[in-house]
């Protein structure tokens, strides 16, 4: 769902992490806990991680912003920050030419090792650095990215996700962290007045996955401390997902009179894609 930046980021086909280590997964404030409420996921390819951040605005509402990352050198990387608007979570049919991005700022991340960091980023001129580590509910699976992957045979789902086929609803994408029997899924969509929105479920199963879908508010992305005694969640709605193999699923979902279901893909911008098991 980042097209635009995904195609400057396309090349060449195969580069291995500086470090060797894959740092795919979801990541939260270190201390893990200690600012519950947001997260941030990094799809992790060859030289490159795609962040999709999500967070509170100004307001307290949700919002999210995404960051295509290359490498910059070590186990640094840094690009700029997108705030995303687009058709509602309930457009049909969903129209890419309607999604704009527009940029908010810059973001850098930078690995101590393969479980901790920072995330230092500026947006609209406030700029700050977390401290920040792996969120971690079950089995962490492994993560390689290697030019003989076969994500058809991927047992664990753990990636970004959008609608299939790849690119036909450019602007909309949801987020797996799979970890044992349960995957945590962001969904990164828009609102009725097409600001961003994004809605995450706990889902349990084997090869197929339900759980209430949930909106979040809490305290804007630039308090200082950040008090997760403020995070309200309320639930809006009902979540499915189900899998035919490692690279193909769905994903239904009912929030209030809207019941869809699509059909999703990995989200793959360095060939072949990063698989975990």
């Amino acid at each position: 769902y980042l097209a635009d930046q995904v195609v400057v980021a396309a090349a060449p086909p195969f580069s291995s992490p500086i470090s060797g280590v894959n740092y795919e997964g979801l990541w939260w404030n270190a201390p893990a806990g200690s600012e519950s409420g947001w997260g941030i996921n990094f799809a992790h390819q060859g030289d490159v991680i795609v962040a999709t951040w999500f967070t509170y605005d100004l307001t307290g509402k949700g919002w999210w912003l995404v960051m295509t990352a290359p490498n910059t050198g070590g186990n640094t990387y840094s690009g700029a920050l997108y705030q995303t608007t687009g058709p509602p979570f309930d457009a049909m049919p969903f129209d890419p030419s309607q999604v704009v991005r527009t940029v908010v700022g810059t973001g850098t991340i930078a690995f101590t090792d393969a479980n901790t960091g920072t995330f230092a980023y500026t947006v609209n001129g406030v700029s700050q650095t977390k401290n920040i580590t792996r969120q971690v509910f079950g089995a962490l699976p492994e993560c390689t990215f290697d030019p003989l992957n076969n994500l058809v045979t991927a047992t664990n789902y753990q990636d970004l996700w959008w609608n299939s086929p790849g690119g036909s609803e450019s602007g909309w994408g949801i987020s797996l962290t799979h970890q044992g029997d349960t995957i945590f899924a962001v969904w990164f969509t828009y609102d009725h007045d097409r600001s961003p929105m994004w809605l995450v479920v706990t889902a349990k199963g084997t090869s197929a996955y339900f759980g209430d879908l949930i909106r979040t508010t809490g305290p804007p992305f630039n308090s200082v401390p950040f008090d997760p005694a403020a995070v309200r969640q309320t639930k809006v709605g009902d979540a499915f997902l189900g899998f035919v193999d490692g690279n193909r699923g769905a994903f239904g979902y009912s929030v209030g009179e809207t019941h869809l279901t699509k059909l999703i893909t990995r989200e793959v911008f360095r060939s072949p894609g990063t698989l975990c098991r």
